[in-house]
This record gives C-alpha cells, sequence and structure tokens, in this order.
C-alpha cells in the first residue's frame, strides 16, 4: 500500500475505533462527509469525535485541530462546536489519547507533552497521561 494522507487517517480511524469498542462502547460511523469520524454512545450520551494521527515532537504528541490544505494553508478555523472531543493515535509511541475540544486552546495544532519542560514549568501544561485511552 502507498502510503497517504488517506491511508494515513483511516488506518489511525481503525485503530481508535476498535479500542472504543475493545472498551464496550458502541460506535457509530457516520455516513457521507461529517465534520466528524465517529460517534461514541455509552447508554446516557453521544460523543463526536474526530479522529487525529498525532506525532512526537520536542516530548509532546501533536496533532492537527483544523483542516489545512491548498486552499486554507492557515486552517480552517478549526472543529469548536462541531465535535466533542478529539481522539488521537500516536505511531511512534503506539498510544491513544481522548482529548475534549474544551481542553483544545489553538485552532491550529493540540499538543499533549510526554516529557517535562525543559524550563521546569508544570503549570498550565497539558499532560498526555491525563488523557490517555486505554482499551
Amino acid at each position: 500500500m502507498i502510503p497517504n494522507p488517506t491511508t494515513k487517517g483511516k488506518r489511525t480511524e481503525a485503530i481508535i475505533l476498535c479500542a472504543l469498542v475493545q472498551m464496550g462502547r458502541s460506535v457509530l460511523v457516520p455516513w457521507g462527509e461529517e465534520r466528524f469520524d465517529l460517534v461514541a454512545y455509552d447508554q446516557s450520551s453521544y460523543m463526536r469525535i474526530q479522529c487525529e494521527t498525532g506525532r512526537l515532537r520536542d516530548g509532546c504528541v501533536e496533532f492537527r485541530t483544523c483542516v489545512v490544505d491548498r486552499r486554507r494553508p492557515n486552517g480552517d478555523g478549526g472543529y469548536h462546536g462541531q465535535i466533542d472531543a478529539f481522539a488521537v493515535y500516536c505511531p511512534q509511541n503506539g498510544m491513544l489519547y481522548l482529548v475534549p475540544i474544551a481542553d483544545v486552546q489553538c485552532r491550529t495544532w493540540g499538543r499533549l507533552r510526554i516529557a517535562p519542560p525543559r524550563n521546569g514549568q508544570t503549570r498550565g501544561v497539558r499532560w498526555a497521561r491525563d488523557y490517555e485511552l486505554r482499551a
């Protein structure tokens, strides 16, 4: 299979879908083009989830929080009001994270810290361990 953004995204969606099902969640897959990739249902509420592939960089797992393409090089403004959470799979460490949209401040990138900051700052740090999704 030739690697491209679509196959990478579909692989990430499948991994996240599998983890949610193993956790006992019912998962709905939307038909057609929606701003979310999956909907998780837990007997009392629905959660619209946008799946993203993260990457390790500078001690953080980084993931996109908007759509970027040739027409919108600075992004499309993000997903606020359209999804409830990002599910992030980082292939470099094999971890999954579930990040509520309310915890995402930047409209282009989300960052979850894996390693302590070099400057020793601990206040206001979004630690990846607080968002781990365990199957």
